[in-house]
């Protein structure tokens, strides 16, 4: 008979964190809870855990930035986001990206175990809760993606598929504090006040767009 299932938690408030760690104890044998997005891929390769519960946003590294690392270095962990951030643009992004399952920070705690249960078991999982996205359209030219000079296009293009900023700077031959200049203009130009507004953005941008258009 099978044992219980392995988790790796990744959240960063320490409340939700042991939260989660005793509402699921009983079902699950949780392995390590991370509170840093840094650390998240090391517990994974650590524990080899049948999943893992990942917020999407954790300090020092996105949780996109955790999913791709994660699809290419230990594929065989299932992954159920569980976040505040449920626009269904990011779940349609973290789902590319390889994530099973999408559950509302806020959901109950059943839900949560049958979003567990379900990955587990091989199955993808989307709450209910999450309404579909309409068509694409245009919507990038919309939100002012057009206004943007080459460079800056290029750079939201760049943030879109995950790459953070020293990266960014190395492939595009730019120093550091440059790429961070031209974040802050784009920001100040779309009214994205925040990182996580930008990573949105950036992602919208990705996923909106014509491949045969993108850098």
């Amino acid at each position: 008979m099978k044992g219980k299932t392995r988790l790796v938690i990744a959240e960063d408030h320490d409340m939700v964190a042991q939260g989660f760690k005793a509402m699921l104890g009983k079902d699950c044998d949780v392995v390590e809870v991370v509170r840093d997005g840094k650390d998240v891929v090391a517990a994974v390769k650590k524990h080899h855990p049948d999943i893992l519960l990942l917020d999407l946003s954790l300090p020092n590294r996105t949780g996109m930035d955790i999913l791709t690392d994660l699809r290419a270095s230990q594929p065989e962990v299932r992954i159920v986001v569980v976040t505040m951030h449920v626009d269904p643009v990011l779940v349609d992004a973290a789902v590319g990206l390889g994530a099973a399952g999408f559950v509302p920070k806020d959901a109950g705690i059943e839900e949560l175990k049958t979003a567990i249960n379900e990955v587990a078991a091989g199955r993808r999982y989307v709450s209910r809760r999450i309404r579909r996205r309409g068509p694409r359209g245009n919507a990038v030219d919309r939100m002012g993606f057009s206004q943007l000079t080459p460079r800056q296009q290029e750079i939201v293009r760049m943030i879109g598929r995950g790459l953070k900023g020293e990266e960014i700077a190395e492939q595009l031959g730019l120093t550091l504090h440059t790429v961070r200049f031209h974040r802050k203009n784009i920001g100040r130009l779309l009214g994205l006040e925040t990182e996580w507004a930008m990573v949105r953005y950036a992602i919208l941008v990705e996923m909106a767009e014509d491949p045969s258009e993108k850098v």
